[in-house]
C-alpha cells in the first residue's frame, strides 16, 4: 500500500486498557470500519494501534474493491426547444458545428460531416462519433407587448397625404387634444443641369498570352497566342477618343453601356470558382 506524511486517523473511542493477564492465544475483532470517506484523492497510511501488557504483536486487514471500468453516458442538453415548440416564434439562423444551416431564416443546404471527437485521456479515453456536438439557433418571436399603446402615426400620415411639389403640410396635436393644420411654402433648391452620362470609348490592344499553366505556356496551346487586353477611356472635350498607341477603337465616344456583359463576365468568374458537385442517374 502507497504510503505518506499524512496519515488517516479513523474516528472513535480509545479502548480501555485492561489490568488483567493476556490471554496468550489469538483473538478476533471486527470494528467493521468504512473508510471510503477518508480515501480522497491522492495517497493515505492506514494505522492500527494496539494495547498489549508484555508482548504481543497485531495486524489489520482492510478489503478495498476498486472499479476500474470506462463508464461514460451521454446528455443532450436542448435550450431551445422552448422557442422550437412555440408558433409566436421563427428559426432565424442556425449553425451546427460552425457551419451555417440557416441564414436569415432561409435553408442554406449545407449540413456538417459526421466527425469523432476523443474525450478523457490515458487509461480511460473514449472516441464518439455523431452527426453533430453543437447546435446554435436564433429564434424571432412576436411578443405581447400588453399594454403599451400603438404609436400615433397620424401626423405622417396626414404630411404625406396633404403635402404637394410646392406646399408642406402638417397637423399638430395640442395638449388638450385639439389639432391645428399648418402650411407653409416647400421648394427643393436648384441642383443645376448635369450631362446624361460621362462619354467614354472602349479600345483593344493586342498582347501575347504569356500565362502558365501545368502543361506549359498557354500561347503554345493556342492556335493563336495574341490575346486582347480591354481599356476604357474617358472622352475629352472634343469627344474624341485618346487610343494609346497599338490600341484598337471598337467602341466609339459616348453613353456606353456594358452592364450585361459585366454581369456574364463576373456570373462566370463566381460560379468556376464554387464548388463541383459530381451526381449520377441510375439507368
Amino acid at each position: 500500500m502507497a504510503r505518506s506524511s499524512r496519515p488517516v486517523r479513523m474516528p472513535g473511542r480509545r479502548p480501555a486498557c485492561r489490568p488483567a493477564s493476556e490471554k496468550k492465544d489469538t483473538f478476533y475483532a471486527y470494528p467493521d470500519l468504512d473508510l471510503l470517506p477518508y480515501l480522497t484523492q491522492g495517497d493515505h497510511e492506514i494505522w492500527l494501534r494496539v494495547a498489549v501488557a508484555q508482548g504481543g504483536e497485531a495486524f489489520a486487514k482492510v478489503h478495498v474493491e476498486v472499479d476500474d471500468a470506462c463508464a461514460t453516458s451521454e446528455q443532450l442538453i436542448d435550450q431551445c426547444a422552448g422557442y422550437a415548440s412555440d408558433t409566436q416564434c421563427r428559426l432565424v439562423s442556425e449553425e451546427v458545428d460552425g457551419v451555417a444551416t440557416f441564414n436569415k431564416g432561409v435553408q442554406t443546404g449545407l449540413k456538417p460531416l459526421t466527425q469523432a471527437r476523443q474525450f478523457g485521456a490515458d487509461r480511460c479515453a473514449v472516441s464518439v462519433t455523431r452527426d453533430f456536438f453543437e447546435r446554435a439557433r436564433s429564434y424571432g418571436c412576436v411578443v405581447d407587448t400588453g399594454n403599451i399603446a400603438a404609436p400615433d402615426l397620424s401626423r405622417g400620415a396626414y404630411i404625406i397625404d396633404h403635402s404637394t411639389e410646392t406646399m408642406l403640410a402638417d397637423q399638430v396635436r395640442h395638449p388638450d387634444g385639439s389639432t391645428a393644420q399648418t402650411t407653409s411654402a416647400f421648394s427643393l433648391p436648384d441642383h443645376g443641369s448635369v450631362a446624361a452620362c460621362e462619354p467614354v470609348c472602349k479600345t483593344r490592344a493586342p498582347r501575347v498570352n504569356t500565362a502558365a499553366s501545368p502543361a506549359g505556356v498557354m500561347a503554345a496551346q493556342q492556335n493563336d497566342p495574341v490575346r486582347w487586353d480591354t481599356f476604357f477611356q474617358v472622352c475629352g472635350a472634343a469627344n474624341v477618343c485618346p487610343a494609346g498607341e497599338g490600341e484598337e477603337i471598337v467602341a466609339a465616344c459616348g453613353c456606353l453601356d456594358d452592364f450585361p456583359e459585366a454581369v456574364v463576365m463576373m456570373q462566370s468568374v463566381r460560379l468556376a470558382g464554387a464548388d463541383t458537385t459530381c451526381t449520377s442517374v441510375a439507368p
